[in-house]
């Protein structure tokens, strides 16, 4: 709703203005207060009772100098309404010469008109309302017989005996008063909301925020840098005098033009550390001032604290480095350096190596040590989901994308670890559909929400895993040989445990270790017999099975020492071939029919000894030991001794 006053000299106009704001396009946001006075009744006003004051002639001057902060409207007297009072008073009057006296700017017209109709006439235009008596005896003076004016002229020339016609405003001129009284009233809202949006961004702020303008004086200051320099009054003061510490970017600004930005601080007095930057503020290509903000750095760091915080409980947080890595072996040495080398780029790394050799241990380690640690670290199983799912987790999706989407959508791996690492593991299992649009997103480091129309910039290093050989896979068609280079620029071997020299061994007690901590017991003395079955298994599941042979063989043991039967067992568990095996031995046994293929025969080469067992056992190794009379771990190694 808009609040008017609208001050009229005469009924007669009261009449005008009540019909024009009943038809006004803007009529049911109107609240009009129309009142008949002159302008020595002009009523006192409180500040905030109207939005706006439409007046005339010297009452419009009046309120104009009594309310400064309510927007007054002048009616002004239009060229018609000064040709209709002329006509008038010539055809009441017959006077020989009209005197026009009325507020000085609104009679510019006034002479023209005269000229233009032939009518004798002079202009009397008095500057304030108190001039009106003289400017009246000059009236007299010059021989004038009637007066065209305002209201207040008129009402004086009636009492000198002087004939008089009031100039009265039409309809379109008080129609134009009121359409800029609207125009006037939305825009001045539209201001407030705007300053007080920036009042509201100013004092919200964090940061300590000063506006000062090319003179070097403050007009804008917040709540934060006054308590950063002791509560000091800053307000209209000179920078120079109460922040001299801040003087130096100010000028530097207003001299070049250029931001000024990073400078870190004591604030003198105190032991706040502050980042200081100052921005020009340019209008109209000149700068008229300039905008210093001072950053608390304390606040900064305990911000990014708690940002990091979330995004490690979140999951998005790489938690191993490479002194996480135990080894003793110079091969794993060797490695550990090449990754070192690796993390200092920011290309993307395929890490090549069997189950259980610690491919993603080394993907986190190689993101601490880049510069991309403090970003977020993604990591995915490629394998553990369905290809229309990975997609998804992978690119995220707008909202109905498919049938059962989340609410608002979702964003992706590749958005969540922007400024940092995404992590595919297996990623050889990645479906050739899938494996497309991860291509386009790495050529062109942009990413598309499924059901989405446009596309979310991305920067993330790509670490990959694999424990086959993406070459291979790329020439039989089953890995996209483009992709392959993508992700294959540097490529990082773990070597398996059993070329990782006395490493075995020593994780092995580590990883006892440890279990015995967790469990509350304590340790058993391993016999260097039982230690010695560890280099002659083969650990095709390299650390991860190692872990499981210590558990297995600390629950097996007696508690005190492990034994080399402890740890056989705990090598060679029983299996469902070895069970079926032994039934057949004792069934053939029994039938007279013992197993004499394979006696100890030294004419005879071993090779074909063992050709003939894995022959005769379809290829299983568990029953070609037992028909050769050794256990796996002794096969396995003559085999690769002889290259079967």
């Amino acid at each position: 709703m808009i609040r008017l006053l609208v001050i009229v000299p005469y009924p007669e106009l009261k009449e005008i203005v009540d019909y024009v704001l009943a038809h006004h396009p803007e009529r049911e946001r109107l609240d009009a207060d129309v009142q008949v006075m002159t302008v020595e009744d002009t009523p006192d006003v409180p500040a905030d009772e109207y939005d706006a004051i439409i007046a005339r002639g010297y009452s419009a001057q009046k309120t104009i100098a009594r309310y400064k902060n309510i927007p007054t409207i002048c009616l002004d007297i239009s060229g018609y309404d000064m040709l209709r009072a002329v006509i008038e008073c010539q055809k009441l009057f017959h006077p020989g010469k009209i005197a026009i006296c009325g507020f000085e700017s609104r009679l510019f017209e006034a002479e023209e008109i005269c000229r233009m109709v032939g009518v004798n006439a002079a202009v009397f235009a008095p500057v304030l309302h108190d001039d009106l008596e003289k400017t009246m005896e000059r009236i007299l003076a010059s021989g004038c017989d009637a007066v065209v004016g305002g209201y207040s002229a008129c009402i004086l020339a009636e009492h000198k005996g002087i004939p008089s016609v009031v100039i009265k405003t039409g309809q379109d001129t008080v129609a134009r008063a009121v359409d800029e009284a609207v125009r006037t009233v939305d825009r001045i809202r539209g201001e407030r909301v705007i300053s007080q949006m920036y009042k509201t961004i100013i004092y919200s702020s964090e940061d300590g925020l000063l506006y000062v303008d090319r003179n070097g004086v403050i007009r804008v200051r917040n709540r934060v840098v006054r308590q950063m320099n002791g509560d000091v009054s800053l307000m209209d003061r000179k920078l120079k005098t109460v922040l001299p510490y801040l003087y130096k970017d100010f000028e530097t600004v207003m001299t070049g033009g250029l931001e000024q930005s990073g400078r870190i601080l004591t604030i003198p007095g105190t032991k706040t550390r502050v980042s200081v930057s100052c921005r020009p503020v340019i209008a109209n290509k000149e700068i008229s001032g300039a905008v210093i903000c001072l950053s608390d750095i304390t606040l900064i760091q305990n911000l990014e604290s708690q940002i990091r915080r979330k995004l490690s409980e979140r999951g998005l947080k790489a938690r191993y480095t490479f002194d996480d890595i135990l080894h003793e072996s110079g091969t794993m040495k060797e490695t550990i350096e090449t990754a070192r080398r690796y993390a200092a780029t920011d290309s993307n790394v395929i890490i090549v190596g069997e189950t259980g050799t610690g491919k993603e241990l080394f993907a986190q380690s190689i993101h601490n040590s880049s510069r991309r640690k403090n970003g977020p670290f993604v990591a995915i199983n490629c394998a553990a989901l369905p290809e229309n799912l990975l997609e998804s987790e992978l690119f995220g999706y707008v909202e109905g994308a498919f049938t059962g989407t989340s609410r608002g959508g979702k964003m992706g791996l590749f958005e969540q670890a922007h400024g940092g690492t995404l992590f595919l593991d297996e990623v050889e299992e990645i479906s050739l559909s899938t494996q497309s649009k991860l291509l386009r997103t790495l050529q062109e480091k942009q990413v598309r929400r499924i059901g989405d129309n446009k596309v979310i910039d991305i920067d993330v290093r790509i670490l990959s895993a694999t424990n086959k050989s993406i070459t291979r896979l790329s020439e039989e068609g089953g890995f996209r040989k483009d992709l392959m280079y993508r992700l294959d620029v540097l490529r990082l071997f773990l070597p398996p445990l059993r070329q990782r020299e006395r490493d075995v061994e020593f994780l092995f007690c580590h990883l006892l270790g440890k279990l015995c901590q967790d469990m509350g017991v304590k340790a058993p003395v391993t016999e260097p017999e039982a230690l010695e079955l560890l280099y002659q298994y083969p650990f095709m599941g390299n650390i991860r099975e190692l872990g499981n042979i210590a558990e297995r063989a600390l629950v097996l043991g007696d508690g005190s020492i492990l034994t080399k039967e402890d740890l056989s067992r705990a090598l060679y568990p029983r299996d469902l071939e070895e069970a079926g095996m032994e039934e057949r031995k004792t069934e053939t046994k029994e039938s007279g029919t013992a197993c004499t293929a394979f006696p100890a025969d030294p004419l005879r080469p071993e090779r074909e000894r063992i050709l003939e067992a894995l022959e005769r056992c379809g290829g299983s190794r568990v029953r070609a030991a037992g028909l050769l009379g050794m256990d796996r771990s002794t096969l396995w190694r003559k085999m690769k001794k002889y290259n079967l």
